[in-house]
């Protein structure tokens, strides 16, 4: 082989390692090129797959937010509804019930006295009216315990303050009296009992009370001074004597002993017929220290024994029963006889 022909392919083998290697560094370049271009695009793909799916959630989220507070403004909604109907509803039944009080009459006590009665001036009522108002008002009951408790006092008012171990204290309990029959003294001792101690002068010598001080007195107690006749009288261990210049009774202030006798009496019925009112009592003198019963018919023999006080209303039909008869007069009750029933 020639040079020329050597040389020739020596020229050619270079050639083509130029081509290798020029393509070689093409392909690495292009290679290189495809390569950033794929991952650019892969980033940006990312980015917009990313923002896609954050813009997808938000707005599902948006609309379930949305959706929830619908959901809570209906059922508030609903709620405020069923409460105005619930208040409403307690309004109408307070209403209702206001006025069946108000047309049973529940308010009457809130007026005053007088629109109650009708009989205010501002107001006048007329007879109708006023009968009407008076027939709806109830009548008490006057029972037997009714009377008692409005006029049981009337029984103190009639006790003598005498010594019980004397016989003259039972001198009311003897029988029959009207009080034109009884005694000066013994009307005098009833007058005494309603003084009030704030007339009485005492000293520690004396006890005195003024005539017109006990006159007052009678006529509170028997309506009248008819039968007031001012004399000596006793009242329990005091003897009252009367000075007619002075007009007053006076007696030594003594210390009154204990006594072994002792009066009991007690209601049994009470009752009202026209202008008189009628005491029942049971009556008995009680020796403490026998612990027996006397009547007044028997003085030295017992009829009961082994008793206390509480004992009178058990043994009341063995005992002695009177009847005190009070006249009427002007709403006034005052002492007009007492009658021995037994």
């Amino acid at each position: 082989m020639s040079k020329e022909e050597n040389s020739k392919n020596h020229e050619e083998n270079i050639k083509k390692d130029v081509l290798e290697n020029v393509k070689s560094k093409v392909l690495e370049e292009v290679e290189k090129e495809v390569k950033n271009t794929i991952v650019a695009c892969t980033k940006e793909y990312k980015e917009e797959i990313k923002n896609e799916l954050l813009e997808d959630v938000n707005n599902e989220f948006m609309d379930r937010v949305d959706n929830e507070e619908q959901q809570i403004l209906r059922s508030k909604n609903s709620a405020i509804f069923k409460r105005n109907v619930l208040i409403i509803a307690l309004f109408a039944a307070l209403v209702y019930f206001g006025y069946c009080l108000f047309d049973a009459r529940y308010f009457d006590f809130m007026k005053s006295e007088c629109e109650r009665n009708g009989n205010c001036e501002t107001n006048p009522v007329t007879k109708d009216e006023q009968s009407e108002n008076s027939s709806e008002i109830q009548e008490p009951v006057k029972d037997k315990k009714w009377y008692i408790e409005n006029y049981g006092y009337l029984l103190d008012s009639v006790k003598l303050s005498l010594n019980a171990d004397n016989v003259s204290a039972y001198y009311l309990y003897s029988g029959d009296k009207e009080i034109s029959e009884m005694k000066s003294s013994v009307l005098l001792n009833l007058a005494y009992h309603q003084v009030s101690s704030k007339n009485i002068k005492t000293n520690s010598v004396s006890i005195s009370v003024e005539g017109s001080v006990l006159k007052e007195a009678f006529e509170k107690l028997f309506g009248s001074v008819t039968y007031y006749n001012p004399t000596n009288f006793t009242y329990n261990c005091l003897n009252f004597k009367y000075n007619k210049e002075k007009d007053r009774f006076t007696a030594d202030n003594n210390k009154c002993p204990s006594i072994t006798n002792k009066i009991l009496e007690e209601i049994d019925d009470m009752y009202e017929d026209g202008n008189v009112l009628y005491m029942i009592t049971n009556a008995t003198i009680y020796n403490a220290s026998d612990g027996a019963f006397y009547t007044f018919d028997n003085l030295y023999e017992p009829i009961l024994t082994n008793v206390s006080e509480n004992d009178l209303s058990v043994n009341a039909r063995k005992l002695n029963r009177y009847q005190y008869q009070f006249k009427k007069v002007e709403d006034t009750y005052y002492l007009n006889s007492i009658i021995k029933l037994k």
